[in-house]
């Protein structure tokens, strides 16, 4: 998650926002993630984004008011709006991402917000929105930081298939693992019409570049392995290289 002097001036809205999830979703956080994509962060939780300025994982950042800033974070990223399945009514959670290893760096955005970094590349790697063209709704994808449990029981191969990420129980998978609730969140929309249009902001960093070596995730279950089924179920709109 490399940051590049090309990121462009904003101002760091809030760090502390009345709804930072959509409607209606748990776990809840009152405390606002800040999620830029390169020259474009989320502003508003719910921001109507596009799917090419999505297509790379995002860069976060939090505000030292949250807590301490020397723990270590873990990153969720959640499609809500999955098409359902034939013959169901009921859209589907997808995991897009899971990422441990989160510190705060020397990085700051607008001065008010601390930027985190990651080595690890795993234990869910980023998958990158892709809602279909002929969907008839923008797609909800929620971000989620927590603080990361010192034994985290997650293996690489968990996310290694569709099992592993399609109908994703974040609450169950908090319980299993001793989570404690989301210290922040956010989230933004991408509709795959072409029709759709989208919003977007910038941030600015300061202070040193974070240094960021990317090593596959071994957990308990040695190196990470991607499925391709997986990539072709998402409608080859990615590809994932180890």
């Amino acid at each position: 998650m490399h940051l590049t002097s090309t990121i462009l001036a904003a101002a760091v809205a809030c760090t502390a926002c009345a709804q930072t999830v959509p409607k209606g979703f748990t776990p809840t956080t009152n405390t606002k993630l800040e999620v830029f994509f390169n020259s474009t962060s989320v502003n508003t939780p719910g921001q109507l984004l596009s799917k090419a300025t999505t297509a790379t994982e995002p860069k976060l950042a939090i505000s030292s008011a949250v807590g301490n800033l020397s723990d270590t974070y873990m990153f969720v990223m959640l499609d809500l709006d999955v098409p359902p399945q034939q013959g169901s009514t009921t859209r589907r959670i997808l995991l897009h991402a899971m990422q441990t290893g989160f510190k705060a760096t020397q990085q700051k955005i607008s001065g008010a917000a601390t930027v985190l970094a990651s080595s690890q590349k795993g234990p869910a790697p980023y998958l990158p929105p892709g809602p279909p063209a002929t969907d008839t709704v923008a797609h909800r994808y929620v971000q989620l930081l927590f603080r990361q449990p010192a034994r985290l029981a997650v293996q690489a191969s968990d996310f290694a298939n569709t099992t592993g990420r399609f109908n994703f129980d974040i609450n169950k998978f908090m319980a299993e693992n001793t989570v404690g609730a989301p210290i922040a969140g956010n989230f933004f929309t991408v509709d795959g019409r072409a029709n759709a249009t989208t919003e977007g902001g910038s941030a600015t960093p300061t202070g040193a570049r974070p240094s960021r070596t990317i090593v596959p995730f071994t957990g308990g279950a040695g190196k990470r392995e991607v499925s391709y089924g997986l990539a072709a179920v998402l409608g080859g709109l990615v590809v994932i290289t180890i």
